[in-house]
């Protein structure tokens, strides 16, 4: 009798438990979620940590680091700061090439993929590809050229203005 006392408790605990998870799930949204369903965007990605002193074998990393992060919050800004519950942002850059610009500074061309992602439409992500070339020393970092940008070109980090970026669209 005590056998069938403790299953009767694990049973109904365990109905509990799905009920509670049903609910759970109904409330946070799926593939039926509205458009009440919204993150608000309030915080930015910063710039990165500039490696010291920048070396042939971190200023690729950080120079793709730096873009992929402006163009965070490029996309974001274009959103009005707002993303669906299911979107999430993208941004991949990869070195093409990087070179020796003087003795204490580098050329980085970078190629960026990047946009939105949404978990339940994948058919209506955006992807945007582009390409940006930096300068860098261990002082400064300065874009130089920017092609096929999806966005427009006043960048840069914490609402300051990038004045010596130059844009080719």
């Amino acid at each position: 009798m005590d056998s069938n006392r403790g299953l009767v408790s694990l049973g109904f605990l365990l109905t509990l438990l799905l009920v509670g998870m049903g609910l759970i799930t109904m409330f946070l949204g799926g593939p039926n979620a509205t458009n009440e369903d919204v993150a608000h965007v309030e915080s930015y990605p910063v710039d990165p940590e500039r490696p010291t002193p920048l070396t042939a074998s971190n200023v690729a990393d950080y120079a793709g680091t730096y873009e992929e992060r402006l163009f965070y919050n490029d996309l974001l800004a274009s959103q009005n700061h707002r993303l669906e519950a299911d979107e999430r942002v993208i941004a991949n850059c990869t070195s093409i090439s990087v070179s020796n610009a003087s003795m204490d500074g580098f050329h980085v061309q970078l190629e960026c993929q990047g946009g939105v992602t949404d978990s339940w439409q994948p058919s209506e992500s955006e992807e945007f590809i582009y390409s940006a070339t930096y300068r860098l020393t261990n002082d400064t970092t300065r874009q130089t050229e920017l092609r096929k940008y999806p966005f427009g070109t006043d960048r840069a980090f914490n609402n300051e203005r990038n004045e010596t970026a130059e844009t080719e669209l």
